[in-house]
């Protein structure tokens, strides 16, 4: 047995044992079990905001008093008035302090490493364990990062400390500003514990070779096939050198193994080994576009030596993204007309700490407006979004930290390695097709664009340009990506165009429609954002915006409506689901509307809110606007949070004079363990691949040979499972079987086709199969009677004159049966295989006990050859 099936019947013994244990896992079928944990660290958390020269960080604190959070959070919430803060753009005061968090985490008894693992955190963040100070990250507040706690805990409870620091900087972009966005405070991403044994892969941030990087080198999107590369790091922090070995599964959206990847190491005692691996998906490949986004999962599974003892997923979408100065961009060869938005990450109320579920809404809410592209302003925004993005089929472009202010060389240092962070961690979703490689505004950056290269030289870099700073162009980045809100005057058609800002009137869509150089235009905004820029309304600091800070579309312009007669309600659940986690929101909107059901748009009413069940509103008797709530673009909005137990929610708005009207949505149980959360299940199912022939037939490659001679008994041991064994028998003694040797036949799989067995017998003819192992499987045979193509230079061709087998009356059609299970199939012929390929026929089976399984096979009307070229036999479920 090779060493990459033992170590699949490892695998698959052993999950089998895991799933039949104790509910200690809770992983679905096939998912390996591992040394890895990762527990989110959403909830329990207490807060206390300001004292930055404060010692809360010692174990005999009294924090009994403290605020209980949960995660995302923000230091304070605000109204869309940002609480009439006067701040400019350099926002000297606003958020402009510190918060602290505490809580205790659960570190598991046989834990090797620990870590704690942020996403973000505005902006500089310390941490001590145990009271014991673990370091700084100071690099800013959009990328992710982590910690080794492994030093100062144990086995139990341990006691953490966070103090979260969003004070002016002038090292850390897009401080010192100005900026024309709000930087909130607090601790507004995911935190996770995450736990490993000493053998285990890196996180993808920690430098240029750690984690697991997926590209596509090739992608033909003509023949379906595609090349897939995967690079991953492991570090070995045990004491001992380790034979390190690394399945890479490649698994399409039904669960199937459709590769897999096998190489084994030495990795000495405090050292780390990159594995490189390259294989491909050459039939059935399903590609990644924005009307279809197809997904696989790179499930990269770590042994120490048959010892499963970690494992990590990531997405796979397989796409081709070029450029044509006739067609513009080009999706899998096909032009895309990109049209999008910009998006910032602020939500009215909560900034920037904003849950995973409107991350989520977010994206598709541009999906339904018919968007397929979304800028990332003016910063790198949560794994959410882009997962989002990956789910929906929204391309993206991110960008590093910046507006128009220019740092010194340190803030130049934490511009870098924030970029490079963005691209570590976002680099395997197939949603990004650009990066940022410029300050905004201001154009390219050498600096920025040489090392998003050298980190991913598989992706366009944009320039980041607008003419409000000068006229430039694209630079050293790829793409002139330039604001248009009234024409670009510098743009000379050398090079395409991308509006990366704009407004999406009709007349400027037709005219990016009507130009392929013009390779698209991103809306200016599809949210209100804050802004201490000054805006076009009193009373709030919430500026453009296709919809509101309420995410509230509106109404038509023209629409007109009677005087209000009664009010409607309803919770955004689309798409998604409610998790009981103390954090998680869902917008309710109640809309007036006239006799005749029109929403009313311009009215003063107010509606007031009340929740029952397990859920609070957000901001209830703390901000404006909150509840009672105004209408805003025909609706009054209301942020519904989630309560920390699982139930039925009831919303009721009452307005003066109106029938109060409820809506009811229902939260779900929340899980901490992370990896259950998203896995889902493995279908390693084991199949062999069999080419036909007489001896000297050019044999497809990864198929194995089986060779025959005419009229003689015929027969083959195959490792498949445990070993199992085919025969081919005629029906009768009459019976005639004629092997064929090397013929040329084009078209796919052209080895197996232009060679195979050709049976005539009116009994026809059966495959027996000795030894399979109970379980369903099953068999795929295909069907083609071969014509050669060479030409007279090929030898083969004297041989095929001594053998006129091609002038064998061939079946047309050939049944074949297993058990309970037949069907039929048409038999191909000729020099070239059609485009929908050979002939082939499929039956299922199940095995019970140790018979044999005898499939038959005959010419469905007579005795013609029935040709069989070859045949897959498959485990099914």
């Amino acid at each position: 047995m090779s060493g990459l099936c033992r170590v699949l019947t490892f695998v698959l013994t052993a999950t089998c044992i895991a799933r039949s244990c104790s509910a200690v896992s809770e992983l679905p079928d096939g998912y390996p079990e591992s040394e890895r944990r990762k527990t989110s660290l959403t909830t329990h958390w207490k807060f206390h905001l300001g004292d930055p020269e404060g010692n809360y960080y010692r174990s005999d604190v009294d924090d009994a008093n403290w605020e209980r959070v949960s995660i995302p959070h923000t230091l304070k919430l605000t109204d869309i008035n940002l609480d009439g803060c006067d701040d400019d753009k350099t926002q000297l005061t606003f958020h402009r302090t510190v918060g602290w968090y505490r809580r205790t985490i659960k570190v598991s008894d046989n834990a090797s490493k620990v870590f704690l693992e942020f996403e973000g955190a505005h902006q500089v963040t310390d941490l001590w364990v145990n009271g014991e100070h673990l370091g700084q990250h100071a690099i800013g507040g959009y990328t992710p990062f982590h910690f080794d706690i492994t030093s100062v805990v144990q086995s139990g409870d341990n006691s953490i400390t966070l103090r979260v620091d969003n004070r002016r900087r002038e090292d850390t972009p897009p401080d010192p500003g100005p900026f024309d966005y709000v930087k909130f405070g607090g601790l507004y991403r995911d935190v996770f514990l995450t736990e490993t044994g000493p053998l285990h892969v890196t996180f993808p941030w920690e430098d240029f070779f750690a984690g697991v990087m997926i590209t596509t080198p090739t992608v033909d999107p003509l023949h379906g096939n595609a090349t897939i590369s995967v690079r991953t790091s492991v570090r070995n922090e045990g004491i001992h050198a380790k034979e390190c070995g690394v399945l890479t599964r490649i698994i399409d959206a039904e669960g199937m193994v459709v590769l897999r990847l096998w190489d084994t190491e030495h990795i000495a005692p405090g050292m780390d080994r990159t594995f490189n691996q390259c294989g491909g998906i050459e039939e059935g490949l399903r590609l990644w576009s924005c009307e279809d986004p197809y997904l696989y999962r790179v499930n990269t599974t770590i042994f120490d030596g048959d010892r499963v003892v970690d494992c990590v997923e990531n997405p796979l979408g397989v796409r081709s993204v070029t450029l044509s100065k006739d067609e513009g961009v080009l999706l899998n060869g096909k032009p895309i007309e990109l049209l999008g938005a910009n998006r910032h990450q602020h939500y009215a109320f909560i900034g920037d700490a904003v849950p995973n579920s409107l991350h989520f809404k977010d994206v598709l809410q541009l999906k339904q407006q018919g968007m397929n592209i979304v800028r990332t302003a003016h910063y790198p925004q949560d794994n959410a979004l882009l997962d989002a993005c990956d789910r929906l089929g929204v391309l993206v472009y991110e960008e590093p930290p910046t507006w128009i202010g220019i740092g010194n060389d340190a803030w130049f240092e934490n511009l870098e390695r924030a970029a490079r962070r963005m691209v570590r961690n976002h680099r395997n979703h197939p949603s990004v097709i650009i990066w940022g490689a410029g300050i905004n505004h201001r154009g390219a950056v050498p600096r920025m664009h040489y090392a998003i290269k050298k980190e991913d030289p598989t992706r366009w870099t944009a320039s980041n340009s607008a003419e409000w700073t000068g006229v430039q162009n694209s630079g050293v980045t790829d793409l002139f990506t330039n604001m248009d809100y009234d024409g670009i005057d510098d743009w000379t058609r050398d090079e395409f165009l991308l509006a990366m800002e704009g407004i999406a009137t009709p007349e400027n869509i037709a005219l990016y429609r009507s130009d392929p150089m013009r390779l698209g235009l991103i809306h200016w905004t599809a949210h209100a954002y804050y802004t201490f820029h000054p805006t076009k309304h009193p009373g709030s600091r919430m500026r453009s915006g296709l919809m509101d800070g309420f995410r509230t579309k509106g109404i038509p312009e023209d629409a007109t409506s009677g005087p209000p007669v009664a009010m409607r309600i309803g919770a955004d659940m689309e798409g998604r689901e409610l998790i009981a986690d103390g954090s998680d929101i869902v917008m309710a909107y109640t809309r007036f509307v006239d006799q005749e059901g029109n929403t009313v748009s311009d009215t003063d009413l107010d509606v007031h809110y009340s929740v029952t069940g397990p859920a609070s509103i957000v901001g209830d008797g703390i901000i404006d606007g909150a509840n009672p709530a105004p209408v805003s673009r025909g609706a009054a909005p209301v942020m519904i949070r989630s309560g920390p137990s699982a139930g039925e929610i009831t919303i009721r708005a009452q307005c003066p004079g109106f029938d109060p009207v409820e809506t009811k949505v229902t939260s779900g149980p929340f899980n901490t363990d992370w990896i259950a959360v998203n896995a889902r299940p493995i279908y390693d199912l084991q199949r062999v691949r069999v080419d036909m022939g007489e001896k000297g037939q050019l044999v497809q490659f990864g198929w194995r040979p089986w060779f025959g001679e005419n009229d003689q008994p015929a027969s083959i041991e195959l490792d498949f499972l445990s070993g199992v064994a085919v025969e081919l028998k005629t029906g009768s003694d009459e019976g005639v079987a004629r092997w064929l040797g090397e013929m040329n036949v084009k078209g796919f799989h052209g080895f197996v086709m232009g060679e195979g067995v050709c049976v005539i017998d009116p009994e026809g003819f059966e495959l027996v199969f000795s030894g399979l192992p109970p379980g369903r499987y099953a068999l795929t045979t295909f069907h083609h009677a071969p014509v050669s193509n060479t030409n007279s230079m090929d030898p083969n061709r004297e041989r095929l004159r001594t053998l006129n087998i091609h002038q064998i009356p061939v079946a047309k059609t050939v049944s074949v049966s297993a058990k309970s299970s037949s069907t039929n199939a048409e038999i191909t012929s000729g020099k070239v295989l059609p485009e929908t390929g050979p002939g082939t026929a499929t039956v299922h089976f199940d095995v019970e006990d140790s018979e044999p399984v005898r499939v038959r096979l005959c010419d469905d009307n007579g005795a013609r050859g029935v040709w069989l070229n070859g045949f897959e036999l498959r485990e099914a479920r």
